[in-house]
């Protein structure tokens, strides 16, 4: 209807009044043309609105027709979603099978591949390390660079004779100066460490350290407490000072028995060293010190006329230093430390400062330098070739330079194999072998995190060397506990990697 209704007004637009049309009517046309276009417009709005209105109606007659099947279709839709959900589950557990099966297998391949390269690389550096040492053989063979001009052996034997016969000298004159008294007597010193042991490191001004064994006085005894017995070497040992029945032997010993002489008869007689050098009874180190300091001082006031021209004490709570200058204006540090002997043994307790840190006035540590001194003493007496094994020793100090490892654990390594591997071969000749013999084993003691201590539960010990009881029978003191530690222990590993470059760098640049 709406579509007749336009029809009928497009054919009214033109009246036919004839051929021509004049301007009033050309006006009028046009402003119908206007109108019934905005009438057309307005149908055609009305038009799509009412379809717009049935769609609308239609949709909701839709819906409400469903309406009352909302339930069974929502019933569907939530056993739609849980099959979704249980396949997705399903499908994450196969996924991770799979991939921990794809895990397992490709993790055992890396591990196999990485201990594939690990074996090429450590046969790679051993094949390194042999290439080397080959070379380290022929220069050796051709130009002999372990030879003495190369690696001059400095034992400073003759100086530490002299220094030897000095403090004999010395310590005779403080015996008769003590003959008197009730003090300590000194006995004759015993050098110790690396200058009287052969391998004295390469510095300018070594130390010529001696061991000043303590008697007791006249009507006293010397009890050494070795504190707790499970701990070997004992660091927290001390030395009970007792007075002694001296009845009978009054006249011999010009004294008066201190336990049984009255105080009347005992008025002139005290005893200096529990009174002056003891703490409890017990021997005090520093008081010792102090004491022993003065008798230098004057033993060397008292002494004949010798090559020694001056003697300066220096300061020391538990030893005593001092420099000697001979007549050539050389100068000599000697440390004369103190000990008690322990039974007839050549274990002492000695006034020497624990590693621990600061030593109590009264410890007197256990101390086995006297025995290690006699111990490269034998060695060198039966050696064909005194003095060469002492290369190794220098070498080894040498390369230790800013390392953990310390001299001592490398002196214990070298006695262990001094017992186990004849002197014979340890010729100049062999000197490559040994010295790699001497870091393997000490390679095996790191990964084994197992060092023995050399005097203690140790049955190669020369019988020569006398020892305690309970050093003989104890288990093996293990000098790498600290080892136990990992982070410690791959610290070790690696400064073996080290000690093996600067051994190959010395050998085959000098340097």
């Amino acid at each position: 209807m709406a579509l007749a209704f336009v029809f009928s007004l497009l054919a009214q637009r033109v009246p036919c009044v004839g051929d021509y049309l004049d301007e009033e009517t050309l006006n009028r046309m046009q402003q119908r043309e206007e109108y019934l276009q905005e009438q057309m417009t307005k149908l055609l709005l009305e038009i799509e609105e009412m379809e717009m209105a049935r769609s609308r109606m239609g949709l909701q007659a839709l819906l409400f027709a469903l309406l009352p099947y909302w339930k069974i279709v929502s019933v569907l839709c939530l056993f739609v979603f849980l099959f979704w959900f249980m396949w997705k589950i399903h499908k994450k557990f196969r996924g991770v099978e799979d991939n921990s099966g794809v895990e397992s297998s490709s993790s055992e391949e890396q591990q196999q591949e990485q201990q594939e390269q690990q074996e090429q690389q450590e046969q790679e550096q051993q094949e390194q390390q042999e290439q080397q040492m080959q070379v380290v053989k022929v220069k050796a063979k051709d130009e002999f660079v372990f030879a003495d001009e190369f690696w001059p052996i400095h034992t400073h034997q003759e100086d530490g004779e002299q220094i030897l016969s000095l403090l004999h000298h010395l310590i005779d004159i403080c015996q008769h100066i003590a003959a008197d008294t009730f003090y300590p007597v000194p006995a004759h010193t015993t050098g110790v460490g690396s200058v009287y042991e052969g391998w004295c490191p390469l510095v300018n001004k070594p130390v010529f350290c001696v061991v000043v064994p303590l008697l007791a006085p006249r009507g006293h005894t010397f009890h050494p407490d070795l504190g707790a017995p499970e701990e070997l070497p004992a660091r927290n040992s001390r030395v009970r000072v007792q007075l002694e029945c001296t009845c009978g032997r009054e006249q011999e010993m010009r004294m008066r028995c201190f336990l049984h002489a009255s105080a009347a008869e005992l008025r002139n007689q005290k005893s200096n060293v529990l009174r002056n050098l003891c703490t409890d009874s017990y021997l005090d180190v520093e008081k010792t010190a102090q004491w022993f300091q003065k008798l230098i001082r004057n033993a060397w006031k008292c002494r004949h006329s010798s090559t020694m021209r001056s003697l300066n004490v220096t300061q020391s709570k538990r030893s005593c230093r001092f420099r000697v200058t001979d007549v050539y204006k050389k100068i000599f540090l000697v440390e004369m430390l103190f000990g008690v002997q322990q039974d007839d043994t050549d274990i002492f307790l000695s006034s020497q400062e624990t590693e621990v840190g600061s030593t109590p006035s009264t410890i007197w540590p256990q101390s086995c330098a006297v025995a290690e001194a006699k111990f490269f003493l034998l060695v060198a007496a039966r050696a064909k070739e005194r003095n060469f094994y002492i290369r190794y020793m220098q070498v080894c100090t040498y390369i230790l330079a800013g390392l953990n490892f310390s001299v001592y654990e490398l002196k214990t390594v070298l006695m262990h194999l001094l017992t186990a591997i004849p002197l014979e071969g340890w010729h100049r000749s062999y000197f490559l072998e040994r010295i790699d013999d001497i870091l393997r084993y000490l390679r095996c003691c790191v990964e084994e995190k197992h060092l023995g201590h050399f005097f203690i539960g140790n049955e190669d010990v020369p019988a020569e060397i006398i020892l305690p009881q309970d050093f003989r029978e104890s288990e093996p003191l293990n000098l790498f506990e600290h080892l136990e530690d990992p982070e410690r222990h791959e610290q070790a590993l690696q400064e073996l990697e080290e000690l093996q470059d600067r051994l190959l760098s010395l050998l085959i640049y000098g340097k």
